[in-house]
């Protein structure tokens, strides 16, 4: 039914076969096996992007007063800002060894910086009548 064309009888030749049908796939089947080895960053859209993906952007940290904390004044105050910490959350959550080592880099005496760290929890959670009962105390 294919190979035959009208009432003749007569056939199609099979290089017209190829041509309409052969040809097409073997272009489509190309391109496909071409797409799908290449390298994935190679696979872009058509629109190129010139901003990188990942763009950190800096968490504003709301500097606290260090100076509400019994034992710790301006120049300890102004030091943890230069180590970095800088708010009452920073200076509970920071580990005992890394604050002493932080202190002794500057300079300041470590004796009393579990209790700045003690106050300091209190501060972050704004419990500030815990903290004056705790300041009282000492």
């Amino acid at each position: 039914m294919f190979c035959c064309a009208g009432k003749r009888g007569k056939f199609i030749p099979s290089w017209f076969w190829i041509l309409i049908i052969g040809i097409p796939i073997s272009i489509l089947v190309r391109r496909f096996f071409w797409w799908f080895f290449i390298p994935s960053n190679k696979r872009t859209s058509s629109v190129e992007i010139e901003t990188p993906r990942a763009v950190s952007i800096p968490v504003p940290v709301k500097k606290d007063d260090f100076r509400k904390i019994k034992g710790i004044g301006p120049k300890t105050s102004e030091a943890l800002r230069i180590a970095g910490i800088l708010s009452f959350e920073q200076l509970g959550l920071i580990k005992p060894e890394k604050l002493e080592q932080v202190l002794k880099s500057l300079n300041i005496p470590s004796a009393k910086a579990g209790f700045w760290q003690e106050q300091a929890r209190l501060a972050a959670a704004e419990d500030w009548e815990k903290l004056l009962k705790l300041q009282k105390k000492s």
